[in-house]
């Protein structure tokens, strides 16, 4: 367990996800008896050990409440322990409550809305920022200049946008929201802490703009199908076992460029430049 900023820790909870990250970034929000965990990792018998032992370091305060920053078994895996252990309500954006329940079981989720927020004198800005899911949330500390940012902001790679849950065209716009807060800093759904959050966002925005080029010149090139353009983007990058989330990942991006007009949809599965 690390401290990031004052009164925000941050907890590497080891368990299963996407690679090459091995474990889901948690965080300790408060200043005292009181604290808000934001996620709750995989529910695997590694994460829940290292959160507990964490939680103790901390001095055993009361959990007001689990944070779920969106519906992706990574990040609510834990909750039935959580919520066991600690007696706590589990939060999370009503846009994925539904679908995080049917994945627990039926477990109980408290949806919760956007807005300022305190715990234990620590203040925060909810944010509803979707795009990789519809529900994903953020956290704004503006006095520390700190943003927790789930998986919109990953600290070693780009983030996973993909149908259904993901809606690139929601992300980007996100992203134009989270940029304009100039955050010093953002704790990352996976990965290290990015130190320079400005500069690692506008990164964010022109590696899609990026891949937008990237997709044009193969259309031109004659690949017309999501799964031949993934093919050559991703054939250095992602083992033929994961080559199905880079075709949803296309996938994704040709939706975004379908809406601004620069490709259309020929037949069920094909497409082309505007």
């Amino acid at each position: 367990m690390e401290q990031i900023a004052a009164g925000v820790w941050h907890t590497h909870a080891p368990g299963k996800t996407l690679p090459p990250y091995e474990g889901t970034e948690c965080y300790w929000v408060g200043d005292g008896k009181n604290v808000l965990l934001v996620d709750c990792g995989d529910g695997g018998l590694q994460s829940q050990a290292v959160l507990q032992n964490d939680w103790e370091h901390l001095g055993r305060p009361t959990v007001v409440a689990v944070l779920l920053t969106h519906r992706h078994p990574d990040h609510i895996g834990g909750c039935r322990w959580a919520q066991a252990f600690w007696q706590c309500p589990l939060w999370i954006h009503p846009d994925d409550r539904k679908a995080a329940e049917a994945q627990l079981g039926q477990l109980a989720l408290e949806p919760v809305s956007a807005g300022q927020y305190q715990v234990d004198g620590v203040s925060f800005e909810l944010l509803h920022a979707p795009g990789h899911t519809p529900g994903q949330l953020n956290l704004w500390f503006s006095q520390q200049r700190l943003l927790l940012a789930g998986d919109n902001v990953l600290g070693n790679s780009t983030s996973v946008i993909a149908p259904p849950d993901g809606d690139l065209a929601a992300y980007m716009q996100t992203l134009q929201r989270l940029l304009a807060l100039h955050p010093a800093h953002i704790g990352c759904g996976h990965g290290a802490l990015v130190e320079d959050g400005e500069g690692y966002l506008r990164y964010y925005l022109a590696h899609r703009r990026e891949r937008s080029a990237q997709i044009l010149q193969l259309l031109q090139e004659g690949k017309k199908r999501p799964s031949e353009i993934a093919a050559a983007l991703y054939r250095d990058q992602l083992p033929p076992e994961q080559m199905a989330i880079g075709i949803w990942m296309v996938k994704a991006q040709l939706a975004w460029m379908t809406s601004l007009g620069e490709v259309r949809r020929i037949g069920e599965d094909h497409y082309e430049p505007a």
